[in-house]
């Protein structure tokens, strides 16, 4: 032999194997229900009065005496809330002796149906302690994996329900893959509320999202009453800005709250500055719609100016001119969707006698051209007693220098200088 000698160590995990076994005992649980199911009503009330006329210390005794199907027959019909706690504690103690993987896998079921009944936790933890692999889940996860995370979860001190929830915060899987894998049915109580709680944790994380896709989440998001979707939007929103809002987050939002700038009633759940932020948002959306195929780079303009911004009107195509009128504190401005000057107004001379033509019968009759002509009172400072007409500016030449000439005018129209002549 050479004097190197080498030991090899092989380590082998069964997986095809285990698949089938989870196959098999599947099938014939469902066998075994079937079969309790049209027994139950004859055998289950013997088997009761054995468990409720046996002492703790015989237990062991008795379920030995039971079979297969009495098994499944307890298992069938439980959880038993209507009896003491005495004989519900009895009744764990005989179906975690009699433990095997089909009906472990039932009560599991049972409990995500009933995931604060602290019998039924009573008796999953039962079942760990019977089996450490956690076999009876089912689950696709890798025995070390399961082990990993649900023996903390089953022991967790808040109950199970919690532990699971920890660990999704924890390991952080996509939601959707972590339920199935554990087996957690659809539209159990289980999953609505780690998934409901899962994303009031996440939902201020961009990385959950993107995990969990923006698709998924508000596929979710569809399904709770008002007062929930309100609680896990105001996580999401208040940790963002406007420019990081989802789009499809807050077109759902406006779907289902209607526009805050119409409707704030639906948004009294937010603070002032979080709204905001939404109306912000909305403002954006409509100047870029308007701008769409501007070529002068207004959109990027007026972006710049949002938080000075209070609304953003338009009137209704395609009978009417592609006009914008976009709303400061005290003026309005007036863009024109074909390129040429913007018109600055007085707010309350603006609504007085510009805006309310809009909705005349004279200005319906004109054609787009004229009508768009009525929206310029150029040169008309006072207009019956009421101020009106402040200036108008051209986007001519390079962005840099018509965007400075607008600014410079902004600012000394928000500081009350309307009379400001410079270049």
């Amino acid at each position: 032999m050479d004097e190197q000698s080498y030991i090899f160590h092989f380590a082998f995990t069964p997986n095809k194997l285990s698949a089938v076994r989870k196959k098999v005992e599947e099938k014939y649980r469902d066998v075994d229900m079937l079969t309790a199911s049209q027994i139950s009503y004859l055998r289950l009330p013997k088997i009761l009065e054995m468990i409720r006329n046996t002492s703790e210390d015989r237990l062991e005794l008795l379920a030995a005496e039971f079979n297969r199907r009495d098994f499944s027959v307890l298992t069938y019909s439980y959880p038993y809330s209507e009896e003491s706690s005495e004989v519900q504690k009895k009744i764990n103690m005989v179906l975690a002796s009699g433990y095997t993987p089909g009906n472990a896998n039932m009560i599991w079921e049972k409990f995500q149906r009933e995931y604060k009944h602290i019998y039924i936790q009573d008796l999953l933890r039962r079942f760990l302690l019977k089996d450490e692999d956690v076999s009876f889940i089912y689950s696709d996860y890798s025995e070390a994996d399961l082990k990993e995370m649900l023996h903390p979860a089953f022991m967790h001190k808040s109950g199970i329900a919690q532990g699971l929830l920890q660990v999704m915060i924890n390991k952080d899987p996509k939601i959707s893959e972590f339920l199935k894998t554990v087996k957690i049915k659809p539209e159990t109580h289980l999953e609505d509320f780690l998934v409901f709680e899962r994303l009031d944790k996440g939902l201020r994380s961009d990385s959950f999202i993107d995990k969990n896709s923006v698709s998924y989440i508000t596929q979710v998001l569809e399904k709770y009453t008002v007062e929930q979707y309100q609680r896990l939007l105001k996580v999401y929103l208040e940790n963002k800005n406007y420019e990081q809002f989802h789009v499809p987050i807050l077109d759902q939002a406006i779907k289902r709250l209607h526009d805050p700038r119409e409707h704030e009633a639906d948004w009294l759940f937010l603070g002032e500055e979080i709204l905001g932020e939404v109306k912000r948002w909305l403002l954006q959306n409509e100047l870029a719609i308007f701008f769409e195929n501007d070529n002068n780079r207004r959109f990027e303009y007026w972006k710049r100016h949002l938080h000075y911004i209070y609304d953003v009107k338009q009137l209704t195509p395609p009978r009417n001119p592609s006009v914008a009128f976009i709303y400061f504190k005290e003026f309005v401005v007036v863009e024109f969707g074909e390129m040429g000057a913007a018109y600055f107004y007085h707010k309350k001379g603006f609504n007085q006698f510009i805006l309310s033509k809009t909705t005349g019968t004279e200005f319906q009759k004109r054609s787009i051209k004229a009508k768009e002509s009525m929206l310029k009172m150029k040169d008309v400072a006072l207009y019956r007693g009421e101020k009106l007409y402040i200036n108008s500016l051209g986007h001519n030449g390079p962005y840099n220098t018509w965007a400075e000439k607008f600014t410079r005018h902004l600012h000394e129209y928000m500081d009350g200088n309307y009379n400001y002549s410079g270049w």
